[in-house]
């Protein structure tokens, strides 16, 4: 499934994102609030695209006008929450790259009044 807005792609991810995850996977402040290890190197952010977010219902989050990822976002159902919650309950996670949380926190908050 592919998802778009005016600004924004959510498409699922593919290997060759790999350096674009670990550009702003490796940073610091996104990955351990989060919830995750900062990545540490192109072939490890490859790795976790095969094996994470790969998942159903997990996106990268992708700038139209520049095409590449900077962020995700999933939807994990039941189990496949990391907080245990019952089948009948969904958890969505997500996280933008650093360089890039005013810009999508704005386009929240417009959302926000919109929908006001």
């Amino acid at each position: 499934m592919i998802l778009e807005t005016k600004r924004l792609i959510l498409r699922p991810w593919e290997e060759s994102d790999a350096e674009n995850l670990f550009k702003y996977a490796s940073h610091p402040d996104v990955g351990p609030i989060a919830g995750w290890a900062v990545h540490t190197s192109v072939e490890n952010s490859r790795e976790i695209i095969r094996r994470v977010l790969s998942a159903p219902e997990t996106y990268a989050v992708v700038l139209k006008e520049s095409g590449q990822p900077v962020g995700s976002i999933g939807l994990m159902l039941g189990k496949a929450s990391n907080i245990g919650l019952p089948d009948s309950e969904g958890e969505i996670g997500y996280w933008i790259g650093v360089s890039f949380i005013r810009k999508v926190g704005k386009s929240y908050e417009e959302r926000i009044e919109y929908i006001a």
